[in-house]
């Protein structure tokens, strides 16, 4: 699994991550977090599947915000969360950086800066910007 952790009970990747824990789960993913709206992967016995899609170069909506920073308190809390995306480089470290911002741990732009030292990242302007005027 080429999937990043970025935290302690955080993980991002892609969609062919998410499909690999299909065959094998060593971080013990408890929550996956879909955001492409192109593939979901199979639903995996034992492990909360949420489907959350977001266009890649698109703003979000405050609603669809709003259910993916839930998403991931209520799911951190309890276990270890995967967040991905098609490609793994523009919507999930955006979202994951997002949540690092909501509960206090770092600003979205510090945040980002330290996923890209972790993985490769390519954030979408125009996403990112609707994200930053809803945090």
């Amino acid at each position: 699994m080429s999937a990043t952790q970025i935290w302690e009970r955080l993980w991002v990747g892609n969609i062919f991550d998410a499909k690999a824990l299909a065959e094998s789960n060593p971080q013990h993913i408890t929550t996956i977090i879909t955001l492409s709206p192109e593939a979901v992967p199979e639903e995996l016995s034992g492990v909360n599947h949420l489907y959350l899609p977001v266009l890649g170069n698109h703003a979000v909506p405050v609603g669809m915000f709003d259910e993916i920073i839930d998403a991931l308190w209520e799911n951190i809390r309890w276990g270890n969360a995967f967040v991905h995306s098609f490609d793994g480089v523009n919507r999930a470290p955006i979202m994951a950086a997002a949540w690092m911002h909501c509960c206090g741990y770092k600003n979205i732009d510090a945040a980002l800066e330290e996923i890209g030292k972790l993985r490769t990242i390519e954030p979408n302007r125009i996403l990112l910007s609707s994200i930053k005027e809803l945090l």
